[in-house]
């Protein structure tokens, strides 16, 4: 935005009575009270303080209001660059556009101040009170604040480039393309923030807590994340490029549309779930489970990413079976069919072989089939013994699961004495071989992949 003329640069400064008779009045002795007065356009920076003839501060070179008293005072566009505020108090003060750079500002309280575009470049402001306060556009570059209280301010556009802020309180902050970089946020709490399109690149937050927060579209490119708490936090369309994400809390985290390559993390520190599906967002949750599965696909870690497309392709017959029951309710008769094949399709290759990941269940599929074959055949009576005191049809349990068996698992009818005699028995033979024939492509092709793996 906009900056203001900085008020040192008026042809009055030197002629304004107001700092002269500020500095007379801290002169006394006593800490300055003033609550609600109107300081807008003070120039009280080095150079208007050297014209008015001294009371600089011996610490800070600037103003010297330590303990002072200015809540709810105006101060737009003033200059209080380079001035000593600390445990001075400033809560509900309007001061858009204001000059601190350089300033003390140690457990100074600024709560619920309107601060918008100030200039805090440098300031020393340990423990400083910003919470609920208007601080869109304002800059904290290079500042010193360990420990500052800045819940619940809010702070779209603010600059915190190379800013110390260990330690510092963001919870709830709403906090819109606000700039990062490269700053230490370490063990700072940003729980329930809301932190979308922010710049967090080169900052380490190591042991910072971000527990759901909307991180939307955050930057983290070159971030440490050491041990950070990301339980619940949205990362959807999150530039999360080679970052260590290992020690990190990421229960029911969400990734959605999330940019992950070489990003290393585990399947148990999801908890179990993403964030979308524990929320019953099925779409989005098959989103972020794919980002995760071509995560760990480019780490190599193909069981992870095994698990990932599992739980996608579930996701995906949850959202279809969603969709048939919206389309039963709306009377949608084409909707419903669409949807409710899609669901019972799905739910048949999740049976039948785990979306192409299990070998346990083709082969369960195999014994409950030849069992099933069995026990038709008996019932047809259609298996008749070739030769022999027992010719005739056959009944016993034996012969009808050895020929079941041998048909699904070879090309031709099995030649044990036994043949298939009837319409319907040579119809069943037939469709137990095709289908014989099906399971041990399948059976084949996942044994492949995982030998690949």
């Amino acid at each position: 935005m906009d900056q203001a003329t900085p008020p040192d640069a008026r042809p009055d400064a030197e002629a304004d009575t107001r700092l002269r008779g500020l500095i007379d009045r801290i002169a006394a002795g006593s800490p300055l009270r003033e609550p609600g007065a109107d300081l807008a356009h003070l120039s009280a920076g080095a150079d208007a303080l050297a014209s008015a003839g001294g009371g600089t501060d011996a610490e800070s070179g600037g103003l010297p209001l330590a303990g002072a008293d200015l809540s709810g005072a105006r101060i737009e566009e003033a200059d209080f660059s380079g001035a000593n505020l600390r445990r001075a108090n400033l809560a509900g003060s309007v001061g858009r556009s204001t000059r601190f750079a350089g300033a003390i500002l140690e457990e100074a309280d600024l709560s619920d101040a309107d601060l918008s575009g100030a200039d805090f470049t440098g300031i020393v402001a340990g423990q400083v009170r910003f919470a609920g306060a208007m601080l869109e556009d304002a800059r904290f570059g290079q500042a010193a604040m360990r420990f500052a209280d800045l819940s619940g301010a809010l702070l779209d556009g603010t600059d915190f480039a190379g800013a110390d802020l260990w330690g510092a309180d963001f919870s709830g902050a709403d906090a819109d393309d606000t700039v990062f970089r490269d700053a230490r946020l370490d063990e700072a709490k940003l729980a329930d923030a809301n932190l979308t399109q922010a710049d967090f690149a080169g900052a380490s937050l190591a042991k910072a807590t971000l527990a759901g927060s909307r991180l939307r579209g955050a930057n983290f490119a070159g971030a440490k994340l050491d041990g950070a708490d990301l339980s619940g936090a949205d990362l959807s369309d999150t530039d999360l490029v080679r970052l260590n994400l290992a020690t990190c809390r990421l229960r029911h985290a969400r990734f959605a549309g999330a940019w992950l390559n070489g990003t290393r993390m585990s399947v148990e520190q999801l908890g179990g779930a993403v964030g979308e599906e524990v929320a019953g967002a099925y779409e989005a949750a098959q989103a972020s489970y794919l980002a995760l599965e071509q995560n760990w696909k480019s780490i190599g870690s193909h069981d992870a990413a095994s698990w990932a497309y599992k739980r996608g392709r579930r996701m995906g017959r949850f959202h279809a079976g969603r969709q048939a029951r919206t389309a039963w309710s709306d009377r949608d008769g084409a909707g419903m069919l669409r949807h409710g094949y899609r669901w019972s399709a799905d739910r048949f290759v999740e049976w039948l072989c785990d979306y192409g990941e299990s070998l346990s269940r083709i082969a369960r599929a195999f014994a409950l089939l030849i069992a099933l074959f069995a026990g038709l055949y008996g019932l047809t009576g259609g298996l008749f013994i070739v030769e022999g005191p027992e010719a005739g049809p056959t009944y016993n349990p034996l012969d009808l699961l050895s020929y079941s068996a041998l048909n699904m698992m070879t090309a031709n009818p099995p030649e044990i004495g036994l043949k298939p005699t009837g319409r319907v028995t040579n119809l069943l033979v037939g469709i137990e071989g095709g289908v014989g024939i099906i399971l041990m492509g399948l059976y084949g092709f996942v044994l492949g992949n995982r030998l690949r793996r």
